[in-house]
């Protein structure tokens, strides 16, 4: 993992997610984080680096991180970030939840979103109250019939490398009963080769309510990090939370990886 970028709005939950960042890349080899700011009007640009400049020196303050700032001139802030992964191959995306506008329902901020949906490369959303701890447990939400494509699992074993983690694959389906079906244990089999060497776990859950049974897994095994791969816009919905009272990305404390 080289380049990190971090967008900030300079709203609370940007500021923490670049918090949270400067945490877990602290003592990773070689990275390099881009704190990015896009401002509106050309008149807002030396103000926006003098701030960008200041929340560097804060930010050198809780860990040890090469850092670099960029702030550009735009609108649109997703365009922005696709032509400077181009430019920059970006290894990771880390932002939070939610914008500027801290809609208190939302459960993913549009931006957040939709970088998500263009694929550009991994995405770690970070909640409005994460705070960074240790990256010792970390759950793979799997639906086991499409399987993490290799770029996927290299993803999933450099962070469960660079961490000494445990990896807990989960599958919720109310068809679970004593034993998996046939197809289940393909996909188990392929993936147990392909996690091979790292300490992991699977876990069959013949539940109804996926959200539910997901924040109680969090909760009783301490997980520090969720990983989704997420096929679109509504499948990644479903993980991270519908209409129940209980949205796991509203009240969750962790972050959630989306990897393609």
């Amino acid at each position: 993992m080289r380049n990190v970028l971090v967008p900030v709005d300079f709203s609370e939950t940007s500021l923490n997610a670049a918090s949270y960042a400067v945490e877990i890349l602290t003592g990773v080899y070689g990275v390099n984080m881009i704190l990015y700011h896009v401002y509106e009007k050309p008149e807002h640009a030396a103000t926006a680096n003098k701030e960008m400049a200041g929340l560097k020196e804060k930010l050198s303050d809780i860990g040890i991180v090469k850092m670099q700032i960029l702030c550009e001139e735009g609108h649109e802030f997703v365009h922005h970030i696709e032509r400077l992964a181009k430019e920059n191959p970006v290894d990771l995306i880390i932002m939070g939840m939610n914008g500027k506008n801290k809609v208190a329902q939302a459960l993913i901020g549009s931006n957040t979103l939709t970088l998500i949906k263009k694929n550009i490369c991994p995405v770690l959303a970070v909640p409005p109250v994460a705070k960074f701890s240790q990256l010792k447990n970390i759950v793979l939400a799997s639906d086991f019939i499409n399987e993490p494509s290799a770029a996927a699992v290299n993803s999933i074993k450099n962070i469960l490398s660079s961490y000494y983690a445990k990896l807990h694959i989960v599958n919720v389906n109310p068809e679970h009963h004593v034993t998996i079906t046939d197809p289940y244990q393909q996909v188990k089999d392929r993936m147990e080769e392909s996690f091979t060497g790292f300490q992991h776990e699977f876990y069959f859950i013949g539940l109804y309510d996926f959200q539910d049974t997901m924040n109680m897994f969090v909760h009783d095994h301490h997980i520090d990090m969720i990983v989704t791969l997420p096929k679109d816009h509504n499948w990644l919905s479903s993980i991270l939370g519908g209409s129940n009272t209980r949205k796991m990305a509203y009240h969750s404390t962790i972050p959630v990886l989306a990897i393609h």
